[in-house]
């Protein structure tokens, strides 16, 4: 046995990219090479000059090799398609029923009206944003969802607090606990 050595492991087999890491477009077929929309090749790093992609679930935008951490928690980075599916066994909150409580482009949180979008971001995120180029809506749920973020959930003491914004924050603090509940 002596001068025999072992043959090396084959490598494993390399998965082909499933969507392209600049714009998050998913791959046709595994004949297609280049992304249509934005002419990188798959599983190249998306351009220093390209707005990068986020999740459309959980608002995360992928680092500057177009990756994201997996959810599974196994240090893997993935594109954004495989992240996205991945939601389907990690959900970041009850999204079934908040979607209930949905009267179209708004939902109902305690007394009052606030924008669906804006109020499923700060649930999921923490992190009140309107976005760029968007107008900040002002109604009672919106402050006090930005009350809560910089104060916290817990009964605050406000000074020159209204009546309408304190039931407010109880209501947006009641919707936050139902839906992060497991």
């Amino acid at each position: 046995m002596l001068g025999l050595t072992r043959p090396a492991p084959a490598p494993a087999p390399a998965v082909p990219e499933q969507s392209c890491r600049q714009c998050g477009a998913a791959r046709p077929g595994p004949s297609v090479t280049f992304c249509r929309r934005c002419g990188i090749p798959y599983g190249s790093a998306p351009s220093a000059q390209a707005q990068l992609p986020s999740c459309p679930i959980c608002y995360v935008t992928v680092d500057d090799a177009g990756l994201l951490a997996s959810l599974a928690g196994s240090g893997r980075r993935v594109a954004i398609a495989e992240h996205v599916t991945e939601h389907e066994r990690y959900p970041v909150g009850d999204d079934e029923w908040l979607e209930s409580l949905r009267v179209g482009d708004r939902i109902r949180v305690g007394d009052g009206w606030a924008p669906f979008d804006l109020v499923r971001r700060y649930l999921v995120t923490g992190v009140i944003d309107g976005g760029r180029g968007r107008q900040y809506q002002h109604d009672a749920i919106v402050t006090a969802i930005s009350q809560i973020a910089r104060w916290g959930p817990g009964e605050i003491d406000v000074f020159a607090d209204q009546d309408d914004w304190r039931a407010a924050r109880l209501a947006v603090t009641r919707l936050m606990e139902r839906y992060h509940r497991a």
